[in-house]
């Protein structure tokens, strides 16, 4: 296969293609399960069912308020997810996997671990610990940076294009 010559990008463009990929594999990993996509905040959900808040999932994921709720609202509406007020804190909700969502909790963990195998592997063996250390300094570094909130959507593509 040919080489991609990448000196020309951005690093938004390859943030994009890579995340892209990766989104992409993911989705083919669980193209037989019902879960569409929202992979890591509902397994995040399964995994402290009961135990964290809206509020403490949306610091987990550094991702808005606003934008969580709208990801909630879709898992709610898929059955996968309920909100329930926190009886020792009324003004916060706790987050709950539901019957239907419970079972593909595991699935969804081994998918993301499996996902992310398949990507780490396509580095030498002796890059793979640097890389994730150096993403997790770029993470750091970044995420109090003042920006404008923008959304991403991570749908099929129905029609078979890549665009």
């Amino acid at each position: 296969m040919e080489e991609v010559n990448t000196s020309d990008w951005t690093l938004g463009r390859v943030f994009w293609f890579l995340t892209k990929q990766y989104i992409g594999y993911l989705t083919k990993r669980f193209e037989n399960t019902p879960v569409d996509r929202y992979y890591f905040p509902l397994y995040l959900i399964g995994k402290n069912s009961g135990k964290i808040s809206q509020q403490q999932l949306a610091d987990q994921l550094l991702m808005d308020k606003v934008s969580l709720v709208r990801i909630l609202d879709i898992l709610t509406q898929e059955g996968y997810v309920e909100r329930k007020v926190n009886p020792k804190d009324r003004r916060q909700h706790l987050l709950y996997i539901t019957s239907t969502g419970k079972p593909w909790v595991e699935e969804i963990r081994k998918g993301l671990n499996e996902t992310d195998d398949f990507f780490l592997n396509l580095l030498p063996a002796n890059q793979r610990e640097v890389f994730k250390e150096q993403v997790q300094v770029l993470i750091n570094a970044a995420k109090d940076v003042q920006v404008e909130q923008v959304e991403l959507f991570y749908n099929r593509v129905k029609d078979g294009t890549n665009d």
